[in-house]
């Protein structure tokens, strides 16, 4: 009974501070907004990127029993074709030969490979993300079926007979209108049917994050999917991801023990026969230096979070600093606040309250201002991770990140908030509450009086946003300044007036013999439509993460122990360097008389010529589009082209093939239509859609935007980093100008006896603006300082996210020292022509 009472008490009590703090907040409105406003930025920004950062690298699958998943990976050379990050990938082969030693560490091992494929429900088509995966994809991560059923061993037994299909629950949800009856139905998958025997369970969007899966199909129905490409068999073709389920009581660390020596044993069988027979005997040895890793794989497909996981610690870093600058400036206010209510809590200490109970009392306003503060931050959240996840792309896919909070968002806010009500509440309350009482109550003008701790407390403060304010300003000068330098890069070719677009027959069930005289007929329709200047056709779509290594010899080049001749490699047609702008400095392009070699010639870029021949006129040289080969380079050098970037803009010059683009159908029955227009590319993409259209009405055209947006999104995130980084230091700045200005104006408040004094003595306005601008340049010299020696050392952590530039770039901190200096004078205007402007006569009466 009587905890009973003691707890009824304290929420009396509670309730009746609350309710004064609501009192207190509606009569001083503006300090209210102002602390709110502070708090919800400072609150929002770190919301948002706990959002991004719990889903990408904190968050498990929503799998059965996520932890004990994980992922096999390779170490070392690859030899052979590789679709994907080639440590992540396997052969078809190589996955069925593992399966059975790895029942002694796993439950079980399953495969997927990730595509794109053509979904049509009735009239509508639909171009989306889907998964060929092994039978025991869904027992493995224990995925059950929202309707219907999944997939099981039984579905992926024999090539081509298993024409089935799992949706996926978004897609069913967001496309199917959660119709339960599409079970046992139909639809045409690349122009295929399938039945569909199923919906996934709601939630599990699939494993790498990139974007919800719409469809998974078995395995065995891969000729259907990539017509082009079937690979079931081939040991040197590694495209498969495969994931496994440790047993009970096995560690990752005792499956890779396992596991590495069974996969070293299938290597050195393979060394045996095949491919390897015919290769130097370099070859088998730097094949044989492969290990097996079991890596975790609770949180998904590691190659997604490795891309954006820096941009992600930066940006937690730059909201935390923010978050500090807010608490910082709301514990000044707080303070001056307490200095403006120190006759209150004199007399209700005189009339008998404990400290106890007024600290208590102003503790719950700061967390009334707090989670005030984390409800405006909730708000402002949402909308910056939609900010945000429109940047971060993963292979030109945006992340598929639910920005809605949820339960554990919405926890993570609560705590943010209450701590910061503690953080930035508790010494201006415990400052309060410390008073002398007689000299207090006696004060009749009402007049400042703190003393010097509290003084010397609230310049401390201030010193402390500048010099935060400071390392955020030098971070948005580095990014700001590394992002003005990429994009001054030249890619080495002519981004201007030309429309890029991907065209995939396949998709629509055309066969190999098919696929060849399209694409003929597509560049004879869009080179006669109105305005088009030249068409190219090519097979990687340059500054988009695409990539294909082919494995060659090079004619009187002899391999360095271990070395993998892998370079970039690209399939072309002849007008592709018109196109695109890329200089041809030796030779020729490829034409018609090429086929009559059966398409035996390759271009190659300056640095190849360099690297590997020495010098750039080699025209006429051969080599080999077949790695480790014994026979004889059999492809000629026909011409060399300029460097140009590949990848990203950030890389340097790489050796690079370019091959016909006939031998890159062989492995694709996609391409990349190149567009070189004599109009505004905007006004020319409907046109060129109606071009593809008369020639196939059902084949999609997707990814169409030109040179220049594809320069832009290579530049997604240093885009983000460059344009949050300036937000949250103008943020920070605006914040610090707040601090000083509310810290000069009480100095002169508490000074303005003493400047009567001084001005009834002879003392100018000029003396008098110098006393106060003192005060300003000593606190902002001391934060500057103290700003810039940790600017120096935080920066190093960010040079990864730089290019072309030193961390200790003098130029990002000459700005921010600059920019500090406008908000230091913007801060102490005012506080200075009011303190010049002070009345001798009523300063003295004051006293």
């Amino acid at each position: 009974m009587a905890r009973q009472l003691h707890f009824r008490h304290a929420m009396q009590t509670f309730s009746q501070d609350l309710r004064s703090a609501l009192r207190s907040f509606v009569k001083n409105p503006l300090f209210t907004a102002v602390v709110v406003l502070s708090l919800g930025l400072g609150i929002g920004a770190n919301t948002a990127i706990f959002t991004l950062t719990d889903q990408v690298l904190l968050r498990l699958l929503p799998v059965k029993e996520p932890r004990t998943l994980v992922q096999l990976k390779v170490l070392g050379e690859m030899w052979g074709a590789s679709r994907g990050a080639p440590e992540f990938i396997f052969s078809h082969p190589m996955f069925l030969d593992l399966r059975q030693p790895a029942s002694a560490v796993f439950t079980g091992l399953m495969a997927r490979f990730s595509t794109r494929a053509t979904l049509r429900l009735g009239e509508e088509a639909e171009l989306a993300a889907v998964e060929l995966v092994s039978g025991d994809y869904f027992e493995v991560l224990g995925v059950g079926a929202a309707v219907g059923r999944t997939l099981t061993s039984s579905d992926n037994v024999r090539p081509g007979a298993h024409p089935v299909v799992v949706l996926g629950y978004r897609y069913w949800k967001e496309r199917c209108n959660a119709d339960p009856t599409l079970v046992g139905k139909t639809i045409r998958v690349d122009d295929h049917p399938m039945t569909v025997v199923g919906v996934s369970q709601a939630g599990f969007d699939g494993l790498d994050g990139t974007e919800p899966v719409a469809a998974r199909i078995p395995l065995m129905m891969k000729s259907w999917m990539t017509p082009n490409w079937d690979d079931l068999n081939n040991r040197r073709s590694t495209w498969l991801q495969v994931f496994g389920r440790l047993r009970p009581g096995v560690s990752a660390a005792q499956a890779q023990v396992v596991l590495d020596g069974v996969y070293h044993n299938f290597l050195l069988e393979e060394t045996k026969e095949g491919f390897f027979t015919k290769t130097p005997p370099e070859a088998a040895q730097s094949l044989l230096k492969q290990r097996l890793v079991v890596a975790p794989a609770a949180r998904g497909f590691t190659q997604m979070r490795q891309a954006v996981e820096k941009p992600l610690r930066v940006l937690t870093v730059l909201v935390g600093l923010v978050l500090l600058i807010a608490c910082a400036n709301v514990s000044s206010l707080l303070l001056a606040r307490a200095e403006v209510r120190r006759k209150e809590m004199a007399v209700r200490l005189a009339m008998g309250a404990s400290r106890a109970r007024l600290l208590r009392q102003l503790l719950v306003e700061s967390l009334a201002l707090s989670l005030c503060g984390g409800a405006l931050g909730t708000l402002l959240s949402i909308w910056c991770s939609d900010f945000m996840v429109r940047f971060m792309k993963v292979e030109d896919h945006a992340l598929s990140i639910v920005t809605t909070p949820d339960l554990r968002i919405l926890a993570f806010t609560a705590i943010v908030s209450l701590l910061t009500g503690v953080l930035f509440g508790f010494i201006p309350a415990w400052r309060a509450t410390r008073l002398d009482l007689a000299p207090t109550l006696k004060d009749q003008g009402g007049r400042v009086t703190a003393g010097a701790g509290h003084l010397r407390l609230r310049r401390a403060l201030v010193v402390a946003q500048v010099a935060l304010s400071v390392l955020l300003l030098v971070g948005a000068g580095l990014f700001g300044r590394s992002l003005g330098r990429l994009r001054a890069v030249d890619p080495g070719f002519q981004v201007s007036n030309v429309v890029a677009f991907t065209v995939d027959p396949s998709l629509n069930g055309y066969a190999q013999d098919r696929v060849g005289p399209f694409f003929r007929s597509l560049e004879s329709t869009l080179r006669s439509t109105a305005g088009v200047q030249n068409v190219a056709l090519t097979g990687i779509r340059m500054l988009a993460s695409e990539e294909w290594h082919a494995g060659v010899r090079i004619e009187g080049y002899q391999p360095r122990p271990g070395e993998s001749l892998s370079p970039l490699s690209n399939g072309v047609s002849g007008t592709y360097f018109e196109t695109i702008g890329l200089p041809l400095l030796a030779g020729r392009t490829f034409d018609e008389r090429d086929a009559a070699s059966q398409w035996k010639v390759a271009i190659i870029n300056r640095a190849f010529a360099l690297k590997y021949f020495g010098r750039v006129n080699v025209v006429g040289r051969r080599i080999a589009l077949a790695e480790g080969s014994r026979t004889p380079p059999d492809t000629e050098v026909i011409g060399v082209v300029e460097n140009a970037k590949y990848l990203s803009l950030r890389e340097t010059p790489k050796a690079q093939v370019f091959w016909p683009y006939q031998r890159f159908l062989a492995l694709t029955g996609g391409l990349h239509v190149m567009v070189r227009t004599q109009q505004d590319p905007g006004l020319a993409m409907p046109v060129l859609r109606q071009a593809v259209a008369r020639l196939d009405a059902g084949l999609p055209v997707f990814d169409m935007r030109t040179l220049e947006a594809q320069r832009e999104e290579s530049l997604a995130q240093d885009r983000l980093l460059a344009s949050l980084a300036l937000a949250f230091s103008t943020l920070a700045a605006l914040l610090a100008a707040l601090g000083l200005y509310g810290i000069l104006a009480y100095m002169v408040q508490a000074r303005t006896n003493e400047i009567g004094i001084r001005m009834a003595l002879g003392a100018g306005q000029g003396s008098i603006v110098w006393m106060v601008a003192r005060q300003l340049l000593l606190m902002v010299g001391i934060g500057a300082a103290l700003g810039m020696a940790a600017a120096s050392g935080l920066v190093r952590l960010v040079s990864s996210q730089l290019y072309g530039m030193a961390a200790a770039d003098p130029a990002s901190f000459a700005l921010a020292l600059g920019l500090l200096a406008v908000v230091g004078a913007a801060a102490g205007l005012v506080p200075s022509i009011r303190a010049a402007r002070v009345d001798p006569i009523q300063a003295l009466k004051y006293e």
